[in-house]
């Protein structure tokens, strides 16, 4: 029989792995950098110089991975950072995004065109 302990850690060892696999991609760590706030499809597509599908993609893994949560609105999804449940897990994740975001080099690397280094929260898609 394993101890509450080792079930517990059974638990706690895959949800690294698998945020540390979801970020190892530059295009998934890039689409985390820049959901400081929420955007929609069309906005990363358009800070990447990607396609929706592309990026669709890449976002699926990091929903999967619990980094991601995602929102519709009418035919428009919108995707923000996701709060892990686990207290140790979501302060490393928010830690880890606080020190990738005081490298202004990297910073400088997330958007591909910098005329979209600003993007707007909100556009009307009507």
């Amino acid at each position: 029989m394993t101890s509450r302990s080792n079930r517990a850690r059974t638990h706690v060892l895959p949800a690294y792995t698998t945020l540390f696999k979801a970020l190892s991609d530059e295009t998934r760590l890039r689409i985390f950098l820049l959901l400081k706030e929420e955007l929609c499809v069309c906005q990363i597509q358009v800070a990447l110089a990607m396609s929706q599908t592309k990026v669709s993609r890449h976002l699926t893994v990091l929903r999967n991975a619990g980094l991601v949560t995602a929102r519709r609105d009418g035919l428009w999804m919108y995707y923000s950072r996701a709060v892990p449940e686990s207290p140790p897990l979501r302060r490393f994740v928010q830690q880890l995004a606080a020190r990738l975001e005081d490298d202004p080099d990297l910073m400088a690397l997330v958007v591909s065109d910098q005329r979209y280094a600003i993007l707007p929260l909100r556009r009307s898609h009507e």
